[in-house]
């Protein structure tokens, strides 16, 4: 029986994260038939069948999803191994253009990025900082750091941390109104909310370990996360927002956590870049670094 190929067991990995293998064809320049022949030499060398193939999806198997997340395991070991010693030959130089949201910018990420150039002399950064979803494909962006569910699959993403957010309000919001003993409660205060394209303002919760979500309303909604902070600060009403972003305000008495025990809300940071464009170097190295940035202060986004 032949031994199954490793490039054969990644690309099969490629093809369960991209959904199709036109896809997979695209991004390697290979043809369909050639990624179909390969995950079927997979399939023999294995004796077993490890997706379900129709003309609209592919599905795995029981024995394709048991690989898969052993796979997965190994290709992102193998991310790593190239990253640890990307840095090791000719000099790292060139433009970086980047983009990231504010909260980021300001808490983490700028300054990393000034101590790697200073580590890299020869790279030069263009940033741009920014809380609009923007297409880094067409607007040339080398990397994004991006918050939240990640849909487009001709990107590649390295997770950098998971932000965890709290429900806070102001001791003297809390005077004037009582403290919410559950999340039902918050439907009879002012709930300040991040103005997303849904307008749909629900808050996640948990309690004795299942979610559940509160639909929440206001006064005051923004599409900019500090000037949701500052209306809190300023005695408005109860927000949910990065622990991150709030901080130094819970440690020093200006704001109150409340609702601890049952906050659930979870946001993975990435660093995103597009697949289709082989990272070089400096990208790898500049990843790392980020990684290195938030989990020296990891403490900032767990509540």
């Amino acid at each position: 029986m032949l031994r199954p190929k490793a490039d054969d067991i990644l690309l099969f990995v490629q093809v369960v994260e991209a959904g199709s293998f036109s896809k997979v064809a695209s991004q390697q320049e290979l043809t369909n038939s050639v990624v179909s022949k390969r995950i079927g030499r997979l399939e023999s060398s294995l004796n077993i069948q490890l997706l379900y193939r129709s003309t609209r999806k592919l599905s795995l198997t029981e024995g394709g999803k048991t690989l898969y997340k052993k796979a997965k395991v190994a290709s992102e070991m193998l991310i790593d191994a190239q990253d640890a010693v990307c840095g090791f030959s000719e000099t790292i130089g060139g433009q970086l253009k980047i983009t990231m949201p504010t909260v980021s910018a300001r808490f983490v990420l700028t300054d990393a990025i000034a101590k790697f150039c200073r580590l890299y002399p020869d790279i030069e950064v263009d940033l741009h900082v920014d809380d609009r979803f923007v297409n880094i494909i067409e607007q040339g962006f080398d990397l994004a750091i991006r918050t939240g569910d990640l849909e487009d699959s001709s990107l590649l993403a390295r997770r950098l941390v998971n932000s965890h957010w709290v429900v806070v309000a102001s001791p003297e919001y809390i005077k004037r109104h009582g403290t919410p003993e559950n999340s039902s409660e918050l439907a009879t205060h002012n709930c300040l909310t991040y103005k997303s394209e849904s307008g749909n303002h629900q808050w996640l919760f948990e309690v004795d370990g299942i979610d559940h979500t509160e639909q929440v309303v206001g006064k005051f909604n923004a599409n900019d996360l500090s000037s949701l902070k500052q209306a809190t600060l300023s005695h408005f009403g109860i927000a949910y927002l990065p622990h991150v972003l709030v901080y130094d305000d819970i440690r020093e008495g200006r704001l109150i956590r409340l609702l601890a025990d049952q906050s659930a809300k979870k946001e993975g940071i990435y660093a995103v870049y597009p697949r289709a464009r082989k990272p070089d170097k400096k990208i790898k190295l500049l990843i790392e670094h980020l990684r290195g940035a938030y989990k020296s202060k990891g403490h900032y986004f767990k509540h």
